[in-house]
């Protein structure tokens, strides 16, 4: 089993930032490679809850997502397959000063490591996972500072 992670802060209120975490017409903007859902059970987020998207044509294929645990403003667990890999990701929410910190954490495995499994993921599959990561945290730190940015009162006059 492999293991990424990475984590940044969002200049965003931490409701700010859950909301559009767990909005489906905003996954296309920040999800790396996100294409469409597929299916989306009725609980969803809540554990037990079901997603089923696609990505783009260089991305992941068909993903199933399985929520083991969610806890509102706090994390949210799934459980996920995608045609080359299965695991988990953890995605923790916190207030840090006036934003919020995002970290997330993939555990994987290859569906068909073969004999030269663990080499390749050390040398390629892990810096891939990671990229991935690093392009979803980025895009959601973008989409939710413009969504933080377009809601806040406008400045008093004199005030910078």
């Amino acid at each position: 089993m492999g293991k990424v992670a990475e984590e940044l802060v969002i200049a965003a209120s931490l409701a700010e930032v859950w909301s559009l975490y767990f909005e489906p017409r905003s996954w296309p903007a920040w999800v790396d490679e996100f294409h469409a859902v597929e299916s989306i059970s009725a609980g969803y987020p809540e554990a037990g809850g079901r997603l089923v998207w696609r990505s783009g044509p260089s991305g992941r294929g068909q993903v199933t997502e399985t929520v083991i645990e969610h806890e509102p403003r706090r994390a949210h667990r799934i459980r996920y397959a995608d045609p080359h890999s299965e695991g988990e990701q953890l995605t923790t929410f916190a207030i840090e000063g006036e934003g919020t910190k995002v970290a997330i954490e993939l555990v994987y495995g290859l569906m068909e490591p073969g004999v030269l499994g663990p080499i390749t993921d050390r040398l390629f599959i892990r810096g891939q996972m990671r990229a991935m990561l690093i392009r979803s945290l980025e895009g959601l730190r973008a989409e939710a500072q413009e969504l933080a940015a377009a809601s806040a009162p406008p400045a008093e006059a004199g005030e910078p």
